[in-house]
C-alpha cells in the first residue's frame, strides 16, 4: 500500500463516501475542507532526500535511521488529526472562514479540543502517533518574545499551552493571564466532552459559547494578520510562527515535550523511558511497506506513461496522465447506480451468449447417445451428430470517457454512467488485462491500464476525474484506438461516451471521422454512446443516446450484440 491507502487504513472516519483523502507531493501542511456534509482532506507525501537517502515531510528532515518509522508517525498524526475533525458535532456547519482570520483561528482550536479529546476516549493508542507530533512541531515554534504582533502571540501561545501544557518563551502578565483564561475556557469545553460521551448530550451551544469567548478576548489585541496553526494539522490561514530547521532537535528534548504532550492529552506517561517503545513492530513495519509501496507505485505508473509516447506523437494532447484520487466521489457516484451495474451485466451477459451459441450439426461423425435417444424417443431429430470443440471468443475492451468542459453541466451523472459500464465489464470480461479505462478532454488521463486490475486506485481515480478542458476527440481516439488495436482477440471494442461535441481545433469535425474509418479498418469496432445528446450520430456510425442507467442497459447491450454479429459476418 501507498501513503494514499495507509491514509485509509489509518482513518477515524469510516464512512467512505463523508471523506475524499488525496496525497500531494509538494503540499507543505494538510488542508481541510468542507464542503456541505462532505469533507476533502489533502495530505503532503514524504520525499526522498536525495543527498543523504533520508526523508522531508512537513520541513523536517530525518536522516536515513529510523527515517521511514518516524515519518510513518508523523503521517499517522496527521491523518488521525484531521479525519477526527471530520467528526466534530458542529463540524458540518463550520467552514474555515479565508477570509476572516480570527475566526478560522477560533474555530479550529475549539474543533482541536474535542479532536484531543475523542482521540483520548476513543483512540488512546494514537496519542503517542500526536504526542510526538506536537514535540517535533514545539521545537520549531518561535518563541513568544520573538513574535511581534500581540494577537498571534497570544495565539501561538494558546496552541503549545492546549497540545504540551507549557509556553515557549515570555508573555506580559496580560498576555499570561489572558491565554490562562482562554485555557481553562477550553478545558471546561473538553471536560464537556468527554461527559458527552456517556451522556449524550448536544454540545452545539457549548462550542459556540467558547468561539464568541476565545474571540473576543483576542480580539482587543489585533491587528488580526495570521491563524497560525500547527504544522501536521490542517492549515486555517497565514502562519509565520514555525521557523524552517534542516536537523532535528536531540532525542531527549524531544522525549521531554514528548511527554509534556502526553500529560497535556490526558494520558499517563510514567513507564515511557523511550519513544520508540510506544510503537509496536507491526506499525514500523505498516509504516515501511507503505513507502516500498509508494516506490513501487511510481516506478509503475512512471513506467505505464512511458508506454504512450509513442502513441502520442502526432496529435495535439497536452499530456496524458494520471487523475488525482477522489475514493469519496467515486463512491457518491456509485451510489446513483442503484444496481444498475449488475443489470447491465445480465443484460450484457444475454447478448453475449446468444454470440457464442453453437447450434447442433446437421451432418459430421453421428454422436451415439444422441442417436440412442432419438431412436428411444421416436423422435424425428436429425440433429444427431457430434458438435465441434466449443471455443469461446476473445474480446478486448477500451473505455473512452469524454471528461471535457461541456460534460460538466452533469458531470455526476456521466461519472455514474462511466462507473456503470466499467463495472460491467469487469464482470463480464474476467481477465482484467483485457480490458482498458481512459478519459479525455484536452488531456489523456489513464484510469486503468491494461496492467492493472480494477482496484480501488483505479475507482479513486474515476472519482477525482476532473471535467474541464477542451475536447480533443480525434486524438483520444487515436491513442485509446492504436493500443487496443495492437491487441489479438476476436473482437476488438473501442467504447466512447461522450455528448458527442469535438471542439478544440478547425476540422476537429473532419478529423474524427477519418479517426473512425481507420480505426474500423484495422478491425476496431467504435461505439458511440452518447450521454444526453444525439450528437454522436454524426460521427459514429454504431451509436445510441441514453438518458437514464434505464436507457444505458437497454440500448448498450442491444448496439453491441448487433456490431459484434455484424463483425462476425465480415
Amino acid at each position: 500500500m501507498g501513503f494514499l491507502d495507509y491514509a485509509w487504513a489509518t482513518t477515524l472516519q469510516k464512512s467512505k463516501s463523508k471523506v475524499a483523502v488525496t496525497v500531494e507531493a509538494d503540499l507543505l501542511q494538510p488542508t481541510l475542507e468542507v464542503e456541505n456534509t462532505n469533507f476533502k482532506i489533502t495530505l503532503p507525501a514524504p520525499n526522498l532526500i536525495a543527498d543523504d537517502g533520508g526523508y522531508s515531510f512537513l520541513g523536517f528532515n530525518f536522516p536515513t535511521q529510523n527515517a521511514k518509522a518516524k515519518v510513518g508517525v508523523l503521517f499517522r498524526a496527521c491523518v488521525t488529526h484531521l479525519t477526527a475533525h471530520t467528526l466534530v458535532p458542529s463540524a458540518e456547519k463550520q467552514a474555515y472562514h479565508r477570509f476572516n482570520r480570527l475566526e478560522s483561528f477560533v474555530s479550529a482550536i475549539a474543533d482541536d479540543v474535542f479532536v484531543n479529546a475523542y482521540i483520548t476516549k476513543f483512540h488512546p493508542d494514537r496519542l503517542p502517533d500526536v504526542a510526538f507530533a506536537n514535540a517535533l512541531s514545539y521545537s520549531r515554534m518561535r518563541p513568544t518574545q520573538r513574535i511581534f504582533n500581540r494577537s498571534t502571540r497570544i495565539m501561538a501561545a494558546l496552541l503549545s499551552q492546549m497540545n504540551l501544557g507549557r509556553i515557549k518563551g515570555q508573555l506580559s502578565k496580560e498576555e499570561a493571564h489572558t491565554c490562562n483564561q482562554l485555557t481553562t475556557t477550553l478545558m471546561s469545553l473538553k471536560e464537556a466532552i468527554l461527559r458527552s460521551a456517556t451522556e449524550d448530550s448536544d454540545l452545539t451551544d457549548a462550542f459556540c459559547e467558547v468561539k464568541n469567548n476565545v474571540a473576543e478576548a483576542i480580539e482587543p489585541y489585533g491587528p488580526i494578520t495570521e491563524s497560525p496553526s500547527l504544522p501536521y494539522t490542517e492549515k486555517t490561514g497565514p502562519c509565520t510562527v514555525f521557523v524552517q530547521s534542516d536537523t532535528l532537535p536531540p532525542e531527549e528534548e524531544v522525549l521531554k515535550l514528548f511527554k509534556d504532550s502526553l500529560t497535556a492529552l490526558g494520558s499517563d506517561h510514567s513507564d515511557v523511558r523511550s519513544m520508540d517503545a510506544c510503537w509496536s513492530k507491526e506499525v514500523d513495519v505498516a509504516a515501511s511497506q507503505a513507502f516500498d509501496s509508494q516506490i513501487h507505485q511510481q516506478l509503475r505508473e512512471e513506467k505505464t506513461l512511458t508506454k504512450f509516447s509513442r502513441f502520442v506523437e502526432g496529435t495535439r494532447l497536452k499530456s496524458v496522465e494520471f487523475p488525482p484520487e477522489n475514493y469519496a466521489q467515486y463512491m457518491r457516484a456509485r451510489s446513483l447506480l442503484r444496481g444498475g451495474s449488475r443489470r447491465l451485466l445480465d443484460s450484457l451477459r444475454v447478448a453475449q451468449d446468444a454470440l457464442d451459441e453453437d447450434p447442433r450439426k446437421e451432418m459430421g461423425q453421428l454422436d451415439i447417445t444422441e442417436v440412442i435417444q432419438k431412436v428411444a424417443s421416436n423422435s424425428p431429430r436429425t440433429d444427431v451428430f457430434m458438435q465441434n470443440e466449443y471455443l469461446s471468443k476473445s474480446f478486448a475492451w477500451s473505455i473512452l470517457l469524454d471528461v471535457s468542459a461541456s460534460m460538466r453541466i452533469n458531470a455526476e451523472g456521466c461519472r455514474a454512467l462511466a462507473i456503470c459500464v466499467a463495472e460491467a465489464t469487469k464482470e463480464l470480461l474476467m481477465d482484467p488485462g483485457s480490458w482498458t479505462f481512459y478519459a479525455f478532454s484536452d488531456r489523456l488521463y489513464v484510469l486503468k491500464d491494461a496492467s492493472e486490475a480494477y482496484s480501488k486506485r483505479v475507482r479513486a481515480r474515476i472519482g477525482g476525474l476532473p471535467f474541464s478542458g477542451l475536447t480533443y476527440m480525434p486524438d483520444a481516439l487515436q491513442v485509446a484506438g492504436s493500443v487496443v488495436a495492437q491487441r489479438f482477440d476476436e473482437q476488438r471494442f473501442l467504447i466512447v461516451m461522450s455528448d458527442g461535441w469535438p471542439y478544440g481545433y478547425p476540422d476537429v469535425a473532419r478529423e474524427l471521422s477519418e479517426r473512425i474509418d481507420a480505426l474500423e479498418k484495422k478491425g476496431v469496432i467504435t461505439i458511440g454512446v452518447g450521454l444526453e445528446s444525439e450528437k454522436v450520430q454524426d460521427h459514429f456510425r454504431i451509436n445510441c443516446t441514453v438518458y437514464s442507467q434505464k436507457d444505458l442497459i437497454k440500448q448498450f447491450s442491444k448496439i453491441y450484440l448487433t456490431a459484434s454479429q455484424a463483425a462476425l459476418e465480415t
